[in-house]
């Protein structure tokens, strides 16, 4: 049975879908690198590593070892998008688990109530770091590095000197359990991984807010100028970057089945380091949440390659942060923004030619 046009479409019409629908699922020249470069990295160590991929089962739990970098790597990419940086998500994540956890064991509360309200707390913390860049006109690099010291510190007299431990089983398997189809087993972190991954690449390319994201870090008086409300943009993006903060802390404690104050020091380096690699730009206004998603997984199956081929986790930290040297150059060389190789090549490629001494003149009468 065939389908009949749309009536009063025309060619041209149906030409523009067609644009739009590759346009959705098609990725830029660095995603795809990004994406070669997993596939090489993957099947380099599943050759080389013994234990890195003896099964698929086993494979897919390996990534319950990073998710919660993922997850606190899609919320900081919409900081990041508008230009800022959030230097709190590791003390976020941290005081939010533990809240959540002594409200828990303290008070009684279900163990899911408490999570929500962690999630809130996380929600807050971002609204607090928004509050002080907007309101006070303090720059997010020390707004950020300010609040994540107080909420370090709130965390310690929070947990205690024993903080809270042996959740329930039900709230460990979020952090390491899985869901299990005769002997394959799907781990329950992938599985808020994916429709989140999901939910922001849709938010980020499909929405309003994705292009006022995009517009606020790309030039901030511009988008001031054509209407967009800069500081609600600004609020929002810290409040999200906030709740997928508290969100890894909680998944952090169901993996632990504890709640420590430093469970989330851990977080902020390798996480920046996704983000950049991804393609987003440390000035804001440029990159793909594709290639985010995707450097999530080359990034956090590079350190598993890593430590199970016997390297310590002192190397593998410090090939992270020459990751991130190493992607923020690059992409600045070729930036034709940020005034590097790609700018210049531009200028000189659009110079006109100056005329020689032989040139024809055509005086005047």
């Amino acid at each position: 049975m065939s389908v009949s046009p749309t009536v009063g479409a025309t060619p041209g019409d149906d030409l523009t879908m067609a644009k739009r629908r590759r346009r959705l699922f098609s990725l830029g020249g660095w995603e795809l690198s990004l994406l070669v470069l997993l596939i090489i990295v993957t099947t380099s160590f599943g050759l080389g590593v013994p234990g890195f991929f003896d099964n698929l089962s086993g494979f897919l739990a390996m990534t319950s070892n990073f998710l919660p970098f993922g997850i606190v790597a899609l919320g900081l990419s919409l900081v990041i998008f508008t230009g800022g940086i959030d230097l709190s998500v590791g003390a976020t994540a941290s005081l939010a688990a533990v809240v959540a956890a002594q409200l828990w064991a303290t008070m009684g509360l279900n163990i899911w109530v408490a999570s929500l309200l962690g999630l809130a707390m996380g929600g807050l913390l971002g609204g607090i770091n928004a509050a002080v860049i907007v309101l006070l006109r303090i720059e997010p690099l020390i707004a950020t590095l300010a609040t994540s010291f107080i909420y370090t510190s709130a965390a310690v007299a929070v947990a205690g000197d024993s903080p809270p431990s042996g959740f329930p089983d039900a709230f460990n398997n979020m952090g390491s359990g899985a869901m299990a189809w005769g002997s394959f087993q799907f781990p329950y972190q992938l599985l808020i991984f994916i429709p989140l991954a999901v939910l922001f690449w849709l938010l980020v390319t499909r929405s309003a807010f994705g292009r006022k994201l995009v517009t606020v870090g790309y030039n901030s008086e511009a988008a001031r100028y054509s209407g967009i409300r800069v500081p609600r943009v600004l609020a929002a993006a810290y409040v999200i970057s906030g709740m997928m903060a508290a969100l890894a802390g909680l998944v952090l404690s169901a993996y632990y089945s504890a709640a420590r104050a430093d469970m989330g020091d851990v977080l902020l380096l390798t996480t920046i380091a996704m983000v950049v690699l991804g393609g987003v730009s440390i000035f804001g206004g440029e990159g793909r949440m594709g290639g985010v998603i995707v450097a999530v997984l080359l990034l956090g199956l590079l350190r598993q390659g890593m430590l199970i081929a016997g390297f310590s986790d002192m190397v593998t930290s410090m090939l992270t942060g020459a990751i991130l040297i190493g992607s923020i150059a690059i992409r600045n060389i070729f930036s034709t923004r940020v005034g590097g190789f790609g700018k210049r090549l531009l200028a000189l490629i659009r110079r006109p030619a100056i005329a020689g001494p032989d040139a024809t003149r055509h005086d005047a009468p």
